[in-house]
């Protein structure tokens, strides 16, 4: 009785044809044989929300903190995902702080620009006008060894920032 099961098992594998190499073009060729379009097979892609947040080119983005140091980055990076708490930029190219590069940053709270080239920081850089410091407050920013002139620098720039020794400055090389 085994023998006959094995002799059965061996028959049905000596029918089987030769193996035979298929290339991609092959299983297309079937599919447009057959009806089916490639894109039927094709898992579907979800689209990305346009306006969600990305991550700055070269940046990292983990856990709403966006790390950008070491980038040689010459300006702020634009469009910073707007749940950002905090942002490094440290050891960087960059030369100013523009209007509006921290105005879509409510949650934004250790701001790292030390070791740039930034030479003036305005009033407004950090805390535009009108701007709600109850609702965000910096609990720090990192402005050392740049060759901004601390003693130019106006009090009310730093307004937003709730503890007034978590700025630096100097230390400029």
């Amino acid at each position: 009785m085994k023998a006959t099961i094995i002799f059965l098992l061996l028959a049905q594998v000596s029918w089987a044809g030769p193996f035979q190499q298929r290339g991609l073009f092959d299983f297309m060729l079937e599919d447009e044989a057959s009806g089916i379009s490639p894109d039927e097979h094709a898992p579907e892609i979800p689209e990305l929300d346009p306006l969600g947040p990305m991550c700055p080119f070269r940046c990292q983005c983990h856990l709403r903190v966006v790390q950008c140091s070491d980038l040689g980055l010459d300006k702020v990076p634009k469009d910073l995902p707007p749940d950002t708490t905090l942002l490094d930029l440290q050891n960087n190219k960059i030369t100013e702080i523009r209007d509006g590069d921290f105005k879509n940053l409510k949650n934004l709270h250790v701001v790292y620009l030390h070791n740039n080239n930034i030479s003036a920081v305005g009033t407004n850089d950090f805390c535009p006008p009108g701007y709600n410091t109850k609702k965000a407050s910096y609990s720090g920013v990192s402005l050392f060894s740049n060759p901004v002139q601390y003693w130019e620098i106006q009090p009310s720039t730093f307004r937003c920032v709730y503890v007034r020794s978590a700025i630096q400055l100097g230390n400029y090389k």
